[in-house]
């Protein structure tokens, strides 16, 4: 009798350890992000240093030099992403390139004077340009644009740690930005800003404190140029769940 008993309790066990590993196997799949991403940005901006924008509910004041002296409101910026490590579904996002040329209005809570260009490296296939047509929305979710566009344009991206310098540039001519390090008292370590939140992205490595040295855009019917603004340099994390049918 004892030795029918131990005959049964083997293939009850193994069938236990199935139901609770498929199980788990369910529950892990379920619980799975529709896209994940990890990017490493080179980012320059109209303002002074440090980004005003993410302590206050409207971007910088910037009195009108001309014959009329008026106050104006905006945050003119480049910011260039490079997908480190990402998916959108059963589409991989490794090494794609995007650049956001942008304005974020006099008040970018809701999203007044605002504009967005994104522009795709012609390496970026049409799947991963549907899933950042829903990945990056979500990532800057808090400007409701007043008008956005679409375009193409292949560009470079490289940071070069030795140097010092970081460099984006649109073959075209017609987006550059070139930042250089901030030296700190101490030249082996970088100035780094935590305990900051990037927009909507769960985390982030710091803002890597790299001056603007150059930045500047033309496209779209916006251009601007501006030299010794506000730049850094930063890696994020950001994942969560399709919401746009059409990047489906």
């Amino acid at each position: 009798m004892l030795r029918t008993s131990r005959v049964l309790l083997f293939p009850l066990l193994a069938l236990s350890a199935s139901i609770i590993y498929f199980t788990s196997y369910a529950q892990e799949k379920s619980s799975k992000p529709d896209f994940d991403m990890t990017a490493s940005y080179i980012e320059a901006c109209s303002c002074d240093m440090f980004c005003p924008c993410y302590f206050n509910t409207r971007s910088t004041n910037h009195m009108s030099m001309g014959e009329h002296h008026m106050d104006e409101h905006f945050c003119r910026a480049n910011l260039v992403l490079k997908v480190d490590k990402g998916y959108y579904k059963d589409t991989k996002l490794d090494g794609a390139k995007v650049w956001l040329a942008a304005d974020l209005g006099s008040d970018w809570s809701t999203g007044k004077d605002s504009w967005l260009v994104m522009n795709f490296d012609p390496s970026v296939s049409k799947e991963q340009q549907a899933a950042f047509g829903d990945i990056l929305p979500q990532l800057y979710s808090a400007i409701p644009w007043q008008k956005k566009a679409v375009d193409t344009a292949a560009f470079s991206w490289n940071v070069d740690t030795k140097t010092g310098v970081a460099h984006a540039k649109m073959n075209s001519g017609k987006g550059e930005v070139i930042l250089e390090r901030v030296k700190g008292d101490n030249s082996n370590h970088e100035v780094v800003m935590h305990n900051l939140k990037y927009w909507s992205a769960q985390s982030n490595d710091g803002f890597r404190m790299w001056k603007n040295k150059h930045e500047a855009f033309e496209g779209d019917g916006h251009k601007f140029s501006y030299d010794g603004t506000n730049g850094f340099l930063i890696t994020i994390h950001f994942s969560g769940n399709a919401k746009a049918a059409s990047a489906d």
